[in-house]
């Protein structure tokens, strides 16, 4: 069945919609709408001067309810079903014996997905299931528990703490190991501290919901104690975290005491075996993220009764494997997911083991799936975009009076030594050393976890691997790595509303343009601006620039923190500076980097008028990208723990800060979508 473009759908019903009269901004519906605009998105009986959120999206607000099985609904909702259709596509062909062309480890592609899919057989997991528990009777002790922890630990489990391999801060060319806290269920400490109503509420359908775990496992007598032993261990565990804001300071973070000082701080866990079954005994050099956690560690692995750490690791295994159980299992597993997320119905079956496959498999399902979407012609423009981009950065560079010389000269050199990986890896991962089996998904999942953990154990000692991605080729996202100081643009968010080979220039601009500024900016945001060329975390910024910048992120902060993101809760400013950095910045830099091109003639202009402006197709092509619902539910865990502002306000300020979005629609001072010069915030 063809998928339908949505900029074709009920277009001439609504082009001749009037605008707000009480608006300066005229349409003339005459005019042929620019490709890539999607005139049935608008609401052109809004201000774009007061709301212009509503005025790129109100078509489509009205038009589009969130599916049941959804927390949010929105243009990377949209494009990630659409990639998910691809490659259901492709393991479907797979399944049946007739992979594509090219296809690699079809074989263990075909396993995965197959026993992933085989629900009758996931009926009869529970005896697999009962044989991992069965090992957890072996706790007793400090000793044996830190045993059953090396052994949840060799599967890339993190619980009760997370190790990986990691970047050195200090030398970004080396990989050493890393500790760090992890081990909650619930998805941030205040969800276990905050006296909040809502989340003392939470926490109440968290304990019925481990009650319920436990009672499926064939202990309904004693599972509302074990709940409720669990919840007061992972409550201990969250106390004796790190805060969520402090953990976006990079300084606070970086505590490297080598594997004596982690032995030191807590020695109950067997460190040195635990570094032996990861096949590392011989390295030494451990970054210990937070070591307070350890140290709190440490006296629950000492004080806690054994038969808590039991239940505790008990419902490690169910949650890290409830795919790959029986009904009963998933259906309380949605069941709590839905407090959390609002979201009506589970994902269909043929979803999540697609998207599970897409996580285990990546770079294996990722070859079919390039060559069906992504093609030379769409990596070319998007790199021209980049260097458009790159160069208006440099060019604004010039113009900052806020910055002096010597760190606007640094911040030149780090422009200039940014990576950019676009679409697809130059090498791909190879899956050889994976086994999987036709039947039992558990150990399908079990395998799969722990190779891919041994994968990441194995970079621990040598140089940095420039060459290896953080996401796979069909996600519908992007990112800047300070470390490796990259930008990297996977195939999978280079596809319409963000990049449409077919729509004006103008409109990519706003829409892909964005995605490049916005990862371009973080290079330079709170966080990423304390990396230099080299990924190393270093002060390279003089004292009256480096007070400079915080002035102006402090306006950041203070601005987005009067915004309301979902009922009482305000938007976070501080835990969201560095997105909102990136999209004013971003939002700049693309703006530029389009006159740059109109005015070098790189880009030709048609000659004949179109309906709307160059700048108004920027901002429409920008705005549309954002047009999304969210549950309330989801919005208020989004407003906790995301660093990201609601969608709307992703459009509303960055826009109100930024003047040319007020020339395009002939906005003033005193319209909601203008900042007076008094109160208008710009970093980049």
């Amino acid at each position: 069945m063809p998928i339908l473009h949505p900029g074709l759908l009920l277009a001439a019903a609504v082009a001749a919609a009037p605008a707000n009269p009480a608006s300066r901004f005229k349409v003339d519906t005459s005019l042929p709408v620019p490709a890539g605009v999607y005139e049935e998105w608008l609401d052109l009986g809004a201000d774009p001067c007061q709301d212009f959120f509503q005025f790129a999206c109100g078509g489509w607000l009205a038009k589009n309810e969130i599916p049941a099985d959804e927390a949010r609904w929105g243009q990377f909702a949209v494009v990630q079903r659409r990639n998910l259709d691809v490659l259901h596509a492709t393991l479907d062909q797979v399944a049946q014996g007739k992979a594509p062309e090219g296809t690699p480890h079809a074989d263990k592609l075909k396993d995965f997905y197959g026993t992933c899919m085989d629900e009758p057989a996931l009926e009869k997991a529970l005896p697999a299931l009962k044989a991992e528990l069965k090992a957890l009777d072996a706790v007793k002790d400090p000793a044996s528990l830190s045993a059953a922890i090396v052994r949840i630990q060799s599967r890339g489990w993190r619980w009760p703490f997370s190790l990986t391999a990691a970047q050195d801060a200090r030398d970004a060319t080396q990989m050493i190991a890393e500790a760090d806290q992890a081990g909650l269920g619930l998805p941030e400490r205040d969800y276990y501290l905050s006296a909040d109503q809502k989340m003392q509420d939470i926490r109440k359908q968290y304990l019925g919901y481990l009650e319920t775990l436990f009672t499926l496992l064939g202990d309904k007598a004693r599972a509302q104690a074990r709940a409720r032993a669990v919840l007061e261990l992972e409550t201990a565990l969250a106390q004796a975290s790190m805060p969520i804001l402090d953990r976006r300071e990079p300084e606070k973070m970086v505590h490297r005491i080598e594997r004596q000082g982690l032995k030191g701080i807590n020695p109950t866990l067997g460190w040195d075996g635990l570094f032996a079954a990861l096949q590392i005994k011989d390295q030494t050099a451990v970054n210990v993220t937070h070591p307070p956690f350890f140290e709190g560690l440490e006296k629950l692995m000492r004080s806690t009764p054994p038969e808590t750490w039991r239940s505790y690791l008990a419902v490690v295994v169910v949650r890290e494997s409830v795919l790959a159980l029986p009904k009963a299992f998933r259906d309380a597993d949605f069941a709590f997911n839905r407090v959390l997320t609002g979201a009506k119905e589970d994902q269909p079956r043929w979803r999540r083991c697609v998207e599970l496959t897409d996580y285990e498999l990546g770079e294996a399902l990722a070859v079919p799936f390039v060559n069906q979407t992504f093609g030379a012609e769409g990596k070319a423009q998007t790199q021209a975009m980049v260097k458009a981009i790159e160069t208006s950065f440099e060019e604004n560079l010039r113009t900052l009076a806020w910055m002096d010389d010597p760190t606007r000269a640094r911040a030149r050199e780090k422009l200039h030594a940014v990576v950019n990986k676009i679409g697809y890896p130059d090498r791909w991962r190879s899956y050889d050393a994976l086994k999987t089996a036709k039947s039992g998904f558990l150990a399908n999942v079990i395998a799969a976890d722990a190779f891919n953990h041994a994968y990441r154990m194995s970079l621990i000692g040598k140089p940095v691997d420039r060459q290896r991605w953080g996401m796979t080729p069909p996600t519908v996202n992007a990112y800047y790595n300070p470390q490796l100081n990259e930008m990297v643009f996977p195939a999978g968010i280079l596809q319409p509303p963000f990049f449409d080979r077919a729509a004006s220039p103008w409109v990519n601009f706003g829409g892909v343009g964005l995605v490049v500024g916005h990862e371009l900016t973080h290079g330079f945001d709170d966080e990423g601006r304390q990396f230099d060329n080299k990924g190393n975390l270093a002060q390279w910024w003089t004292a009256a620039s480096d007070k400079a910048f915080r002035d102006r992120a402090a306006c950041v902060v203070k601005q987005y923190g009067n915004e309301i993101a979902v009922d009482e809760i305000k938007v976070n400013g501080q835990l969201t500076l560095g997105e909102n950095v990136a999209d004013m910045g971003g939002m700049k830099l693309a703006y530029l980097a389009m006159q740059a091109s109109r005015a070098s003639g790189a880009i030709k202009e048609e000659k004949a008028k179109a309906r709307y402006t160059p700048e108004q197709q920027f901002f429409i092509g920008y705005a549309h990208a954002w047009c999304s619902k969210t549950r309330p539910e989801s919005a208020r865990m989004r407003a906790v723990t995301n660093p990201h502002s609601p969608p709307e306000l992703r459009v509303i300020v960055p826009m109100r800060n930024f003047p040319p979005f007020a020339q395009a629609f002939s906005c003033r001072e005193g319209d909601r979508m203008v900042a007076s010069p008094a109160n208008r915030c710009e970093v980049w």
